[in-house]
């Protein structure tokens, strides 16, 4: 039993065509900045929703026993968008960086500020996420975005959390990149690093994860048409909460409006 795909492609749809991209907003310094001040959450919580499906496909324990994902093959797939998130080879082809660390240097390149972001992965290191997401000082649109992802992640049921990650993240990426790579006003030689995360993104998501992920979750669903309709409605509520996003950065942009930042 196959998603039915029609209502999550008409909502991706209204995203591939958000204005914020369409009408290339992302073409100055300045947006740049706050794109990036807005999005490098949206990169770190989807580090937590891979690495959570990783733990139930595949789960690290000192006792190692073969299970039902490992004969399916999706652990293979999931560990190699592991592999190649969390270890890529960095822009001078010798060592290893996860992209999150890439998109951090990325935007110390631009001039971009990282510092809340910085406090919040320090207190997330100790305090967990509920904590944190409530004391430190963050964006309220990535805050936002960011709880509804650990709405998925905190079901514990993989379907779902597969559904996010591919529909609200892993297919979207690289039309979204592309986007963002034609209309910057900034070259490659003034920004290396940011064109080689876009770069980076765009190949393995367009051409590999993307199309394998949706694989993904039909194989975590087990022909349960129960598990399914969960995945669709999931797959919906993380588009629509990259919409969200998306229109709070733009209105941003637009208004130049400082107290949008913060809650």
């Amino acid at each position: 039993m196959k998603l039915n795909l029609t209502k999550i492609q008409q909502r991706q749809a209204i995203l591939y065509n958000h204005p914020l991209f369409v009408e290339k907003q992302i073409r100055d310094i300045d947006s740049l900045h706050i794109f990036m001040e807005h999005h490098v959450y949206a990169v770190w919580d989807f580090m937590c929703l891979l690495k959570s499906l990783q733990h139930h496909i595949c789960p690290s324990t000192n006792i190692w026993v073969p299970n039902k994902w490992i004969r399916s093959g999706i652990a293979r797939l999931i560990n190699e968008i592991v592999l190649s998130e969390e270890t890529d080879i960095d822009i001078e082809g010798k060592d290893s960086i996860s992209h999150h660390d890439l998109y951090c240097q990325a935007m110390l390149e631009v001039g971009a500020d990282g510092k809340d972001f910085e406090d919040f992965i320090e207190s997330v290191r100790y305090e967990g996420f509920r904590n944190s997401v409530q004391e430190i000082s963050i964006p309220y649109a990535s805050k936002r975005f960011m709880e509804e992802t650990f709405s998925f992640i905190e079901t514990g049921e993989p379907h779902i959390i597969a559904a996010a990650f591919c529909f609200g993240r892993e297919t979207l990426i690289p039309g979204m990149f592309n986007s963002i790579a034609e209309s910057l006003n900034i070259s490659k030689t003034d920004a290396p690093k940011f064109y080689y995360y876009l770069d980076r993104h765009i190949h393995l998501d367009g051409d590999e994860h993307g199309p394998a992920s949706v694989r993904l979750i039909e194989t975590l669903c087990e022909n349960d048409p129960v598990h399914i309709h969960e995945a669709e409605q999931a797959a919906l509520r993380a588009i629509d909460a990259r919409i969200r996003l998306w229109d709070d950065v733009l209105n941003i942009i637009k208004n130049e409006k400082d107290e949008w930042r913060h809650a």
